[in-house]
């Protein structure tokens, strides 16, 4: 029979001190699961000592765990085979069959070890017994995943965000603007560490620390840091973050502490010292890893606790009073006899990614995904070969949109480097993308961003949502809201009027998401009126309708403005599409001005609205106007404009690009339609912009710009 236990390695005293030293390293190294420094040991002594076989057989263990050598675990345990023809040998030998995907030859050697076994249990280890049904299992599960193979992209996150050392457990904010991660290596607090955290260069091993990199403009990321005030000689890990990146669950333990979940919040740009969750949550057990809702009221949450299913088990709290309530299981629907971890909800709130050494997994930690319905969750999906691998594959976040995925995972392949990988793979999620409205801006107190609270609820049942905090340095906010509902948000910050606006995603069937800021002022403050370009964000598929109830006081008019009463009818007519030409007349009498410096730029950038507005904003010519458009939508009856009727009705025009577009009041001069947009901006219509009409014909300012003002004719 096979050894297969190594806490012990008799007779040292008997071999040569040097060789006693290595053997030694060597166990310690196997019972640390530090797998690729054991293998290079026992390699080592194998190739000194070819002839011993627990060296032989130690090294082929090695290679079924260090996914760099899984091919070599397949020659070491077919010579095994020839030297010791027991079970056990063909249950090492199936084991390597399977972690290289031989599944055929796998199964057909564990189906005659159980047909043997069944017959006589004392033919095998009761514990390897399981281990052989469970990857006979996974072996009949990669066949039909094999066949259905999913096409996608993955991708090693590479530098500067992994090494050749331990990078996992990958923690985005829902617009993937940051990336928290747990790094295990060289720079870890305090260098190796015995079991009291006391420094042991021999024996000792690395602990875990967060760090933190950020989304550059061009898509890189920026050099990981470590996070002041989180990390600590024992192990940190980021667990999870909120959708906004502005609380931070991070997992800690030490040689008194098997495992606990701690929360640290964003305090302007730094993050408080994490303080543990209450009892409901944490417990004498282990609890690693957690996912908190869009809405802050549901964790999910991974735990070892008793009176689970098996093994690490799902489980769920409701914010009851400000803390969280008892915890229940997630039940028999997503918790197996195996470990299940890694819980990951989308902000969405139905769609629950975890990690499963069972269900339909093809070996390790396997990622699935199922979507909650009439309350229910669905039979969990695998989310399907190349994604998952037979090694552990899990912490699974997605984006906001669900096009992209980030995971951790020890593989071998897809440029992995032997240890734990961050990856991405494109696109995120198996079928039907998420749909959620993602609201995100700055939130400012006479013109300069304040910390304020954004209270949500829902107009139809009164549920509460949130409340979401801005950021008290930044002024920014960020939230995602399921659809199906009218939402009522109020903007609330000590010394400052309050806004109320109405968001209406009641119809909402695809993923969107826009910017609105929210200006807030003191009693009796007049609004600034502030060039800003209007920004389009790349990723809105839909715009925002938003009704106003309470707004910031009426800015008052620096320049003749035209005033259209509220009793005017709003017309609805249908686009021109001729050709026009204009014959320019400037109304301060100069030529007009070279425009070749703006051309091809765009006037979402507030360098070139700004230099625009300074060569062309009092130009004037027959036959032309500016208007302040204040939506554009295909549905446009979702619109609603109640902020700004004091400015009277607009007009509304069908295009025939399908879109109908709403403009408010004419003027002559570009500066004067400024003043005007800075009005609607102030009424919380931060999408407002200016578009011109020539005779009739509408022109956005980039084409103004790139015919000269219409110096040439348009064909």
């Amino acid at each position: 029979m096979l050894l297969f236990i190594f806490f012990g390695h008799g007779g040292l005293q008997a071999q040569p001190e040097t060789k006693a030293m290595q053997e030694e390293k060597a166990y310690n190294a196997l019972n640390d699961h530090d797998y690729a420094l054991a293998y290079n040991l026992f390699d080592k002594l194998y190739a000194k000592y070819p002839k011993n076989f627990d060296y032989k057989f130690k090294l082929g263990f090695c290679c079924l765990n260090y996914p760099e050598k899984k091919q070599r675990a397949l020659e070491m345990f077919q010579e095994i085979r020839k030297e010791n023809k027991s079970l056990e040998a063909d249950y090492y030998l199936a084991w390597a069959y399977h972690i290289n995907y031989k599944f055929d030859r796998a199964i057909g050697i564990l189906d005659t070890i159980v047909q043997i076994v069944t017959k006589d249990e004392k033919k095998m280890d009761k514990e390897m017994f399981v281990n052989c049904k469970h990857i006979l299992q996974n072996c009949k599960n990669g066949k039909l995943l094999i066949d259905n193979k999913v096409i996608c992209e993955i991708l090693n996150l590479g530098a500067p965000i992994n090494t050749d050392e331990d990078q996992y457990v990958p923690a985005i904010t829902t617009d993937e603007s940051i990336l928290f991660f747990t790094y295990r290596g060289k720079k870890s607090v305090g260098g190796k560490l015995n079991g009291n955290l006391e420094p042991d260069p021999i024996e000792g091993v690395y602990n875990e620390d967060v760090y933190v990199a950020y989304n550059n403009t061009d898509g890189t990321w920026s050099d990981p840091i470590e996070i002041p005030g989180i990390n600590t000689p024992g192990n940190d890990a980021a667990i999870a973050v909120s959708p906004d990146g502005q609380t931070l669950f991070i997992f800690y333990s030490d040689a008194k502490n098997s495992g606990d979940i701690l929360v640290s919040t964003l305090d302007g740009s730094k993050f408080s010292k994490p303080v543990a969750l209450n009892k409901n949550i944490n417990t004498d057990y282990w609890e690693g890893s957690c996912s908190i809702s869009a809405d802050g009221k549901t964790l999910y949450f991974a735990s070892e606790r008793p009176g689970g299913i098996g093994g690490r088990d799902i489980w769920v709290c409701e914010k009851v009073d400000g803390d969280w309530g008892s915890a229940k299981n997630l039940g028999p629907k997503i918790n197996t006899e195996f470990d299940d971890d890694a819980p990951f909800i989308h902000p969405d709130g139905i769609t629950l990614f975890f990690s499963s050494k069972g269900h339909s997994s093809i070996g390790g930690y396997d990622i699935m995904f199922s979507i909650k319905k009439d309350n229910e969750w669905l039979a969990p999906r695998n989310m399907g070969i190349p994604l998952n691998t037979t090694e552990d594959d899990r912490y699974y976040v997605i984006n906001d949109e669900g096009s992209k995925g980030f995971f951790s995972s020890n593989r071998g392949s897809s440029g992995g480097l032997g240890m734990e990988d961050i990856y991405v793979v494109n696109p995120g999620i198996l079928g039907e993308k998420p749909v959620i409205a993602l609201l995100k801006g700055i939130v400012y107190g006479d013109d300069k961003p304040i910390e304020a609270k954004l209270q949500v609820t829902k107009l139809a049942n009164k549920d509460t949502i949130g409340p979401f905090i801005t950021n008290k340095e930044s002024g920014k906010y960020l939230m995602a809201l399921s659809p199906g509902f009218v939402y009522r948000l109020k903007v609330i910050a000590p010394g400052y009027e309050p806004i109320e606006e109405d968001l209406d995603v009641e119809t909402l069937n695809t993923f969107m998401e826009t910017v609105k800021n929210f200006y807030l002022y003191s009693p009796g403050k007049t609004p600034t009126v502030v060039i800003t370009p209007t920004v389009a964000t790349t990723k809105t598929t839909v715009t925002v309708p938003t009704k106003t109830i309470v707004t910031t006081p009426t800015v008052t008019p620096t320049e003749t403005t035209v005033v259209v009463t509220e009793t005017t009818v709003p017309t609805k007519t249908t686009a021109p599409t001729e050709t026009v030409a204009l014959t320019n007349t400037p109304c301060d009498g100069q030529p007009l001005p070279d425009f070749t410096p703006l051309k091809g730029k765009s006037l979402n950038d507030i360098q070139y609205y700004k230099q625009l507005l300074s060569m062309a904003g009092n130009y004037c010519a027959e036959g032309m106007i500016y208007k302040v458009q204040i939506g554009a939508y295909r549905k446009p009856q979702n619109f609603k404009y109640k902020n700004l009727r004091q400015f009277g009705q607009p007009e509304i025009i069908d295009y025939p690009d399908g879109i109908t577009r709403f403009t408010q009041l004419q003027f002559k001069t570009l500066k004067e339609a400024e003043v005007q947009r800075q009005k609607s901006i102030a009424k919380g219509q931060t999408d407002a912009w200016i578009v011109a009409f020539v005779n009739g014909k509408r022109y956005t300012l980039e084409e103004l710009i790139m015919l000269d003002y219409l110096g040439k004719a348009i064909n």
